[in-house]
């Protein structure tokens, strides 16, 4: 009998040290969801990159909202927060990719854009309208943001690093997959 009460008690220590607060399950929950949905969200990506026949793909930076221009009418625009953009590279273009917001339909990703590939005239780095000289190695300090700069016909897209090397090695993506660069 004394055991069995000592095992009572002992069980009953557990469970409520061993009792996880509701916050903390619905914290774990939320976890796990977004897990499911980073995983969901890449094989989607796979699978569009697969039947596009992409020969690669890879991050290259950040879009920014563009602030209005006060030559054009009307409310000014939303501003959203800065975009991650994933280039594909398929047999004739460069798609842009972004990932779907968490409360879109489908987990497929979004084609923000494309350029032909043999369209592309230059790609440059630049911080503050300037050229920026290639890194010789990969810096861990904080760096002013640089942007990666493609030019084709007379348009142009920026895309934004926080790191000189990192988008310098975007800009050489850029370039060994653009046939006239």
């Amino acid at each position: 009998m004394l055991i069995e009460a000592a095992l009572i008690a002992t069980v009953l220590a557990h469970r409520q040290m061993g009792a996880v607060p509701r916050s903390l399950r619905q914290e774990r929950s939320e976890h796990y969801d977004r897990r499911d949905r980073a995983h969901a969200v890449r094989a989607a990506r796979s699978r569009w990159l697969h039947a596009h026949g992409a020969g690669a793909s890879f991050l290259c930076g950040v879009v920014r909202p563009v602030p209005p221009r006060p030559d054009v009418g009307g409310p000014p625009p939303v501003l959203g927060a800065e975009v991650p953009v994933i280039a594909a590279v398929l047999p004739e273009t460069f798609s842009f990719l972004v990932d779907p917001p968490e409360d879109f339909i489908s987990d497929d990703p979004i084609e923000a854009g494309s350029l032909p590939r043999a369209a592309l005239r230059e790609v440059v780095v630049l911080r503050d309208e300037v050229e920026v000289a290639r890194p010789a190695a990969e810096s861990f300090d904080d760096e002013p943001d640089v942007a990666v700069v493609l030019r084709w016909g007379d348009q142009e897209q920026w895309l934004w690093f926080r790191s000189a090397w990192l988008a310098w090695r975007t800009a050489d993506r850029f370039t060994e997959a653009a046939p006239e660069v």
